[in-house]
């Protein structure tokens, strides 16, 4: 003869924004076990989840209960090579939405997008999805796509939605890497100060935009910062947000402290500290790196006829600066978490371009 289920009620639990139901310990002589459902903990989910719960509870007065789970399992996607990727992403999306702000989403609304734009026999196939995105994209675009997708389906797999990721057998794009130094001149840099503190649109992100130039640090690194690692003499450099994921470590994966001078100094003063990262979006929540460069900053330059070049030249002005100052190499490679080679070869030739009265 069969277990006797032993009587009990059924709970609806969610982890990693994920439904299960949670059975009686009675069931399994004290032990928790659970059924995962595969779905996402939404509204309408919750529904088909309190259906399940029913069928158990009936079962369990009836001591019909089947122990192999079985019966109970809802039909997850097929194990084939064909996902049906965009309804696999619209649950990734209304996981992922929970957690990011209105303006990180936009990357996610994007890349639906372009799911949607996708001819049929492009989309079942990962291979064909790379190379429609190579010809349709500049390479970094469909780089940063297939990162996102690869995403959606790590997440998939660690959901029991599908059993793999065909995204990680792919050849990785290489990333864009532009090794062009460009600083902006003290006069530039001090126009788009000035631009942003008067701004009636983006003087909000004024104190980030100086903090950036008086730093020298990555953009990933100043969205990154919080209140805990900041103190009277010193920040801390720990931690980045690249392509909107937390990084708990630097670009280069040391830690770095950077001397707070009285310029630092009068900037974090004006920044509230009612968040714990030292700055913050608009709306609220980490700042959206690309929405503030195509809007905030690409528009501020461009209102004053300044050549374009992204926030992280702020980055490559600090240093030069330093340089034609007299600050010692192997200071400013302390200061912005370089080594002293890489400053040399990259920063020490663009210093001075006028040749000194000797």
């Amino acid at each position: 003869m069969g277990k006797r289920a032993k009587k009990g009620s059924v709970v609806i639990d969610s982890r990693n924004g994920m439904l299960r139901l949670r059975l009686p310990r009675t069931l399994f002589d004290g032990k928790q076990k659970y059924i995962s459902l595969g779905l996402p903990d939404t509204a309408v989910n919750r529904k088909i989840a309190e259906a399940k719960v029913g069928e158990i509870n009936i079962d369990i007065l009836l001591n019909q209960f089947d122990f192999s789970f079985d019966k109970y399992l809802i039909q997850s996607m097929p194990t084939k090579d064909f996902i049906d990727l965009i309804a696999l992403y619209d649950q990734y999306m209304a996981f992922k939405s929970k957690h990011l702000t209105k303006g990180s989403m936009k990357n996610y609304t994007t890349v639906k997008h372009k799911l949607e734009t996708m001819p049929s026999g492009v989309i079942e196939k990962p291979s064909n999805i790379k190379a429609w995105l190579l010809e349709h994209n500049s390479q970094e675009q469909a780089r940063r796509v297939l990162v996102n997708l690869s995403g959606c389906l790590d997440w998939a797999v660690e959901n029991e939605l599908i059993g793999d990721n065909p995204f990680k057998r792919l050849k990785k794009i290489k990333a864009v890497k532009n090794h062009t130094i460009d600083p902006f001149s003290v006069e530039e840099r001090d126009l788009i100060i000035e631009c942003f503190n008067q701004s009636e649109y983006f003087a909000y992100y004024s104190n980030f935009v100086r903090f950036l130039f008086f730093t020298g640090c990555r953009p990933s690194e100043a969205i990154a910062l919080e209140w805990k690692n900041v103190n009277r003499d010193y920040i801390f450099f720990t931690e980045a947000i690249v392509e909107r994921e937390w990084q708990n470590h630097t670009k280069t994966r040391k830690s770095r402290k950077f001397p707070i001078n009285e310029q630092l100094s009068n900037i974090l003063n004006e920044v509230d500290q009612e968040s714990d990262f030292v700055f913050v979006a608009k709306e609220g929540g980490v700042i959206d790196l690309h929405n503030f460069t195509n809007r905030a900053w690409r528009n501020t330059l461009k209102g004053q006829n300044i050549r374009y070049r992204p926030p992280y030249n702020c980055r490559h002005t600090f240093i030069t600066l330093c340089l034609d100052a007299g600050v010692p190499i192997q200071q400013v490679a302390n200061w912005v978490g370089n080594s002293p080679a890489v400053i040399l070869k990259h920063y020490a030739g663009l210093t001075r371009s006028n040749v000194p009265l000797i």
